[in-house]
Order: C-alpha cells, then sequence, then structure tokens
C-alpha cells in the first residue's frame, strides 16, 4: 500500500509537471509574434526543391515574387527575406535554412540571391524573423552575435518578450494565415520618389566594415556547398549614403569573382513615379518587372527552366490562385491610379475611359500610357462630355475602368469609376 501511495504521488508531479510544460508551449505559441511564423510556415512545411533562395529585407520581400518567376522563367524559388532584416541576419537566416534543408533531405539551391542594402539589425526586427524557428544551434548563435547580453534569453525564448501579451490578443492569433505566395507580399500603392536618386555607379561610400565580415561569411558558406551566390541592389530612393555604399560593391564582387548587379544603375523599365509604393518598396507592378529582370539574370547565369518538368503542374496553379489573389484584391482598392498601377497585370485586359483633364496628373498619364502600351484599350473623354458606367449610365467620374482576365473576355471580373484627388 505504501509502494502504491508513493507511485502515485510520482504520478501525480509528472502530470502536474507534463501539464504546466504543455501550457507553458501553448502559451509561448499563442503569446508569440505572428510574423515569423506567418513568413516562413510554407517554407517549414513544404517537400518542394527550391533552384534559388532569395535574401535581403523588405526591398526583395516587395519585390521579387517566386510565382511569377516561375510563371515566366520556369524557375523555383522561395523569398526568406524579412523585413528588418539585413546582410548580418541574413547570413544567419542562410545557414540555418541550408542545415533545415539538409536536415529533411531536400536539395540545396542552385543558387542564392542577397540584396546588399543594410541598416543595422534591432532585436524587434530580429524576432519578426526567428521567432519560428527551432532553438538550433545557429539560432543560438545568431542571438549571441547580433541580439546582445541583455536580449539573449529574450531571443532564445520568445515567451520571455510576450508574457504580457495576452490583453493585444486579436483572432489573427489564434487564424494564422500563412503566406502561401513563397515569401512575397504585395503593397497596393503609388508614391512620389525622394529628392536624391543615386544613379552614377561612381558616386561611392566606404562599405561597412561589420556587413563586409557577414558577406564574407555568407560568400564563404555558399561556396562550401557549391551554391553560386550572386549580389544586388533593388531601387529605391531614399537614404543616398546607402546607395553609395551600393556602388562600392562592385569592386567588392570583382575583387571575390561574384556576380552583382546594381539596379539602381541598370535600365529596368522600373519608374520611379509610378512603381512604389513609398520611396524604398516596390509595388506589385514594380515587382513584376524586378522579378522579370531578376529572370533575365538567373537564366543567363544557367538556372534552368523547369517548366516542361513534372513539377510544373503544381507550379502553374498555385500562380493561378496567386492571380486569383490579386484580382480579387482590385475590389477592395478605393483610389484611381493604385487601381490603375494594379491593372498592370498580364492576365488582366481592361476597358479605361479618363477624362483629359486627369492626364495633367502625371502619375495617371504614366500608369495609362504603360496600360495602352500593354495593349489595353484607352477612350480620352473631352472635355464637357460624361464618362459612361457599365451601365450605359453616365457618371461623375475621372476614371473609369472594366477589367476583365485576358483569356476569357466575357464578363469582367470589375467595374469601377473613380474621382481624380
Amino acid at each position: 500500500m505504501i509502494q502504491y501511495t508513493r507511485w502515485k504521488r510520482i504520478f501525480s508531479v509528472i502530470m502536474v509537471v507534463l501539464l504546466f510544460a504543455g501550457g507553458l508551449l501553448y502559451c509561448d505559441r499563442l503569446l508569440v509574434n505572428k510574423q515569423s511564423r506567418k513568413k516562413y510556415e510554407q517554407f517549414f512545411n513544404t517537400d518542394k526543391e527550391f533552384d534559388v533562395l532569395f535574401l535581403g529585407s523588405s526591398h526583395v520581400i516587395n519585390g521579387v515574387s517566386p510565382l511569377d518567376l516561375f510563371h515566366d522563367y520556369g524557375i523555383t524559388s522561395y523569398n526568406l527575406s524579412m523585413h528588418g532584416n539585413y546582410v548580418k541576419s541574413g547570413y544567419f537566416l542562410l545557414k540555418e535554412s541550408l542545415e533545415m534543408m539538409e536536415r529533411k533531405g531536400r536539395c540545396l539551391p542552385k543558387a542564392v540571391v542577397l540584396d546588399i542594402y543594410a541598416d543595422g539589425e534591432s532585436v524587434s526586427s530580429l524576432h519578426n524573423a526567428w521567432d519560428s524557428f527551432p532553438l538550433w544551434e545557429t539560432k543560438k548563435e545568431m542571438a549571441g552575435e547580433l541580439a546582445g547580453h541583455e536580449e539573449y534569453m529574450r531571443m532564445i525564448i520568445p515567451f520571455l518578450m510576450y508574457h504580457s501579451r495576452w490583453n493585444e490578443l486579436d483572432e489573427n492569433d489564434f487564424r494564422i494565415k500563412a503566406n502561401r505566395f513563397y515569401g512575397v507580399e504585395l503593397r497596393y500603392g503609388v508614391s512620389y520618389p525622394g529628392k536624391e536618386i543615386i544613379t552614377d555607379a561612381g558616386d561611392k561610400k566606404e562599405i561597412d566594415e561589420g556587413k563586409l565580415f557577414y558577406m564574407d561569411k555568407i560568400k564563404k558558406l555558399c561556396e562550401s556547398n557549391g551554391i553560386l551566390l550572386v549580389l544586388i541592389n533593388i531601387p529605391y530612393s531614399y537614404n543616398p549614403d546607402w546607395q553609395r555604399e551600393a556602388n562600392s560593391f562592385y569592386a567588392y564582387a570583382r575583387e571575390n569573382g561574384l556576380c552583382y548587379v546594381n539596379y539602381m544603375n541598370e535600365e529596368t523599365g522600373i519608374d520611379f513615379d509610378i512603381d512604389f509604393f513609398d520611396q524604398g518598396h516596390l509595388n506589385p507592378a514594380g515587382m513584376r518587372i524586378m522579378t522579370r529582370k531578376l529572370g533575365e539574370l538567373l537564366r543567363k547565369l544557367g538556372v534552368k527552366d523547369q517548366r516542361e518538368e513534372q513539377c510544373s503542374e503544381e507550379w502553374e496553379m498555385e500562380y493561378e490562385e496567386f492571380f486569383a489573389y490579386q484580382a480579387e484584391q482590385l475590389k477592395g482598392i478605393t483610389q484611381g491610379k493604385i487601381y490603375l498601377m494594379s491593372l498592370y497585370n498580364p492576365g488582366l485586359a481592361s476597358v479605361i475611359q479618363v477624362k483629359k483633364e486627369a492626364l495633367e496628373d502625371v502619375q495617371i498619364l504614366k500608369l495609362i500610357e504603360r496600360l495602352r502600351d500593354e495593349g489595353n484599350q484607352v477612350l480620352i473623354v473631352g472635355d464637357g462630355e460624361k464618362i459612361l458606367a457599365s451601365d450605359g449610365k453616365p457618371g461623375e467620374y475621372d476614371i473609369y475602368c472594366t477589367v476583365y482576365k485576358k483569356d476569357t473576355m466575357e464578363k469582367p471580373l470589375d467595374s469601377r469609376g473613380f474621382v481624380n484627388g
């Protein structure tokens, strides 16, 4: 009887410990910042092979679309970039991702494309990227080098950071909407550029030594795994000193036998007046142009076209889902310029009526001219005339668009009128 009572107590203690640990684990998953999980859950769970991994900050998140890249060039890829995570964090993200792929028996990528834009990583930005990663050695190494002594434990045990967040919880904490488009995010907006855009490759500023240290580590990591490293700089129009620093990477790339393309100094077709959400981030139209240029570059570098391979059917099906998502976004747009920007999509065809006086706005003029060049029908309505809505009735609009899916053209996807300003 005494022996039975003793084991019963031991069992009770074990159950209490397990229940406490389980509750702590549940609270940790519930309270933790969901940015990392939303971003990387698809990468963690997929069994797909990727020929290319993209690394960088929000410039890359909003600048490179893996589904467009496959549809147009047959290149399989994942966009691992995260807001506020630059070259230093990029090294650890790449290292951890390669180790994770090896643990799961997946093939390593043929190429890594790294955007060299870099500021200093804040602790909150590191949490955005790393909170969903398991506690392997690389995560501990990252926390030790980048988070600092005071923040180390909160990087290792996120619950210490978020334990008081219970009163901020909302539906998104209980129903995680993971990114299903291979890491890309779309920002809908049309913004004028900043005052200074550096396009002279000779206008330089010395590269930060800390950045170079981690650049070298990325280079060695890629070399040791037989991965082609490609450096890029996606256009933006703020922080001119960082633009000047980007020009110094030409010499770094030559010295290290790397491919580097600073798209600030290239003819890409990106228009600073209409292809940006804000002064630093491309909108979906700019993203499409940037993705096209990277597709051309990667094909020249030998990354193969897989559109005839067995994997292509699933990629194309997911591309159609991505297209449907973008088409659905049209219905929520309330500003004419953003709507016109969103029509720059190879799967869409549109009939656009625009008042002549509205074309005095430089952005509207450029957006309309691009759409007309792409084969969309544009009707200029003269002074004193009325624009006709889809029901045939005249309306007080400056712009009216009727949008179709290009391969059907039977029933409009959307019809919308706008008053400029």
